[in-house]
């Protein structure tokens, strides 16, 4: 496993330590929870970098959906979950002391089987399926564009397959494989992309814009979702912790359903459409501006006529995430059509301010709630008009052309 893999275990490893840290110490909840979101932070961008080495440009969609399902699925089992343990061990002393050594058992599998690139034998095996005269060529991480890697195989070895002397189809192709130069130190090559890192260019690219945008707008409903919906039923409806918690699980899992089903459709269109520039481009706009407006939608409707029925609530909230995890085919899709081996820079750098607004709107809906008298409906009615904005921002703004290599 390499730096990729050793930089997502570290964090899954501080994210264990720091939220059992804060179940004995109260005081110190806010820094702690600063350094716990730090560790954290390396995740999507590691993601981004990870599938950009295993996955072909045939299945970005769908590989990008898959692992945010995974954040889906963690929502519903925590949700599931938390109430019974403050229930019934220890309150929230308990809850975090068990999120925590759950991050630190996940560490051993990670740890032990996970890889930045597929391995050798791996490529070995691809190999001899190779037709006669059919040349294997893999990228290193140091090389321009892992994406125009055929689909047999990405490593960080070159594989060459020799054919000439193959002499039946039981003889399979003579598989060389030239090992790697010897790689500098992670924070050398840390340094050294930093150094190199096309930081104009980013700055200045239009499609660049529009996916900071559409994430940070994503982001904002995203946030105010995960931490003020159980509120929203306990204030609006009467409900108790546990009953919130109960109705925020369908939305979480129509977020993974929504997501997979982006991911295939996606990558379904792309292909039978012949996967050119103005396809790609037309697709990555089509499904951002599903993630975007139709959230907008739905909670445009629920600020508009607040149901008198928690259920009905639920169903808008539900359509709402549903509709919003197609960002999986739109802007989480893009990064791996835009760079190569900038691919985890280019979505650090369009995730921060995603993160930095989402953060940022979930203060100012404790700030609305407040001067309002809890009226939620001001609330979903400016995370609607956010993502509109963000929708129309990506359409406008947004194209597949790769730029960063």
């Amino acid at each position: 496993s390499g730096g990729t893999t050793l930089i997502e275990g570290t964090d899954a490893g501080a994210a264990a330590l720091t939220t059992t840290f804060t179940a004995e110490n109260v005081a110190p909840l806010l820094a702690v929870r600063a350094v716990m979101g730090g560790a954290e932070s390396v995740v999507l961008p590691a993601v981004q970098r990870i599938l950009a080495n295993w996955v072909p440009p045939s299945n970005k969609s769908l590989a990008v959906a898959s692992v945010l399902s995974g954040f889906q699925l963690g929502t519903i089992l925590a949700y599931l979950i938390s109430p019974v343990v403050i229930d019934e061990f220890g309150g929230w002393r308990g809850m975090f002391f068990l999120y925590g050594a759950v991050g630190i058992l996940w560490l051993v599998p990670w740890l032990a089987f996970a890889n930045d690139v597929p391995s050798e034998a791996d490529i070995v095996d691809q190999g001899h399926n190779c037709k006669e005269e059919e040349t294997v060529l893999v990228n290193t991480l140091r090389d321009d564009d892992m994406s125009l890697v055929p689909e047999h195989a990405i490593t960080s070895s070159r594989v060459r397959v020799e054919t000439e002397s193959v002499t039946s189809e039981s003889e399979p192709p003579e598989i060389i494989i030239e090992p790697e130069l010897p790689s500098s130190s992670a924070f050398e090559e840390a340094a050294t992309v930093l150094q190199e890192a096309p930081w104009k260019k980013l700055a200045t690219s239009r499609a660049v814009w529009a996916m900071a945008i559409a994430h940070a707008a994503n982001n904002f409903g995203l946030y105010i979702n995960l931490s003020w919906t159980p509120t929203f039923y306990a204030e609006q409806y009467g409900l108790s912790i546990k009953e919130s918690a109960l109705l925020s699980i369908l939305p979480s899992v129509a977020g993974a359903f929504g997501g997979l089903l982006a991911g295939n459709a996606a990558d379904y269109v792309i292909e039978r459409s012949g996967g050119g520039l103005d396809e790609r481009t037309a697709v990555r706009k089509a499904f951002q501006a599903i993630a975007l407006l139709g959230p907008a939608f739905s909670l445009f409707t629920l600020a508009n006529d607040m149901p008198s029925s928690p259920f009905t609530a639920q169903l808008l909230l539900t359509g709402a995430i549903g509709m919003q995890a197609f960002n999986c085919a739109g802007y989480g899709a893009a990064t791996q059509e835009k760079a190569s081996k900038w691919t985890g820079l280019l979505y650090s750098v369009t995730s921060l301010p995603g993160v930095i607004f989402g953060s940022i709107g979930v203060a100012l809906t404790g700030d609305i709630l407040d001067k309002t008298g809890q009226d939620w409906s001001s609330v979903f009615s400016l995370v609607a008009l956010v993502d509109v904005v963000g929708a129309l921002a990506f359409v406008v703004l947004y194209n597949s052309k790769r730029e960063f290599d």
